[in-house]
């Protein structure tokens, strides 16, 4: 078959497929950039020039908006996919506007296409760009990039960031340093305190687990004649269900590895994966279960030998939040 026999439904697909598979690599490309810029800010706040941290920050908040952005066009572009025959079967702009407003598919069109300007790296979004303005023509393609008819508020706001906040900025810088043990002019002593409060109680926890498996160990006693003696060793703790219920929720950051006794636990909570509009966020725990809660916290060093395992983490948890 002739290239321009072939049906406008199987370019579609075939476009969007693409678009998919580029806009993840672009995620995870990004992603890797932005680790190795957490550690060049960290760097630069260890040298104290804390100003200069504070413009690259800048910089990084704006790699991450655009992060997210990407991840919002791959969900359009799955849910375009899911629905292209329906796609295909629309006549016109009167159609789209009149029959597809409840079903996504004509927000999902005018955000890609508006968006496209927005991801060049993605040359894949300017193709499919192309194959909607064919279908619906060069009036709803001029509507959309100059009058924004349409285009949800959610990807206006993302592909024109503005400055960032200097709170957002300070926010980010606070938790680079946390992460990576860099002193930081703003981390107040109370804060720092409670990090110091976090690891101490992590600590305890840790060893009263190691007490506790050092209990079925064998014990020596004397005996009445002053012999030395072995007592049986003792039975393995059953665990009770109040027990259970105490080691029930482990509260843990997002990319900490949870030990051996932990991942069997009925319930886990993690903190959401940090990015422009969570950065604010914190997980919050009622002060009547905090002591029944388990805090596990992990700091990061400045190591370029596990460079290559953080990456290879980074793409593991990439690949968990696609399913």
């Amino acid at each position: 078959m002739a290239p321009n026999q072939i049906p406008y439904q199987v370019k579609l697909k075939t476009c969007l497929r693409m678009c998919i598979q580029y806009l993840r690599y672009a995620q995870d490309k990004q992603q890797a950039l932005a680790k190795q810029y957490r550690r060049d800010v960290a760097q630069l706040l260890m040298s104290n020039k804390e100003q200069k941290a504070h413009y690259r920050v800048e910089s990084l908040i704006n790699d991450d908006i655009h992060v997210e952005l990407l991840e919002i066009l791959e969900l359009y572009c799955e849910l375009l996919l899911a629905r292209v025959s329906i796609l295909t079967s629309i006549q016109d702009e009167v159609d789209l506007l009149t029959n597809h407003i409840e079903d996504g598919i004509n927000e999902a069109v005018r955000a890609l296409v508006y968006a496209s300007l927005h991801a060049s790296e993605v040359k894949e979004l300017g193709q499919l760009r192309d194959l909607l303005t064919y279908k619906f023509g060069q009036d709803f393609l001029k509507v959309i990039l100059e009058e924004k008819v349409g285009v949800p508020d959610k990807v206006l706001k993302k592909c024109s960031p503005n400055l960032p906040q200097d709170d957002l900025v300070m926010l980010y810088l606070k938790e680079i340093a946390r992460t990576y043990d860099a002193p930081y002019s703003q981390l107040s002593d109370e804060e720092e305190e409670e990090e110091e409060e976090r690891d101490v109680e992590t600590s305890d926890e840790e060893e009263e687990e190691g007490e506790d498996k050092s209990e079925g160990d064998d014990v020596h006693s004397d005996d009445k004649n002053g012999n030395n003696s072995k007592t049986s060793p003792k039975k393995k703790k059953i665990t009770s269900k109040k027990d259970d219920d105490k080691k029930a929720i482990v509260a843990v950051d997002n990319d900490v590895a949870l030990d051996e006794d932990d991942e069997h636990t009925p319930i886990t909570v993690r903190k959401p994966r940090q990015n422009s509009e969570t950065m604010k966020k914190d997980l919050v725990i009622p002060k009547e279960i905090k002591k029944d809660i388990k805090i596990v916290h992990q700091k990061k060093k400045l190591d370029n030998k596990n460079e290559d395992t953080e990456l290879e983490d980074l793409k593991k948890r990439f690949a968990a939040l696609r399913r």
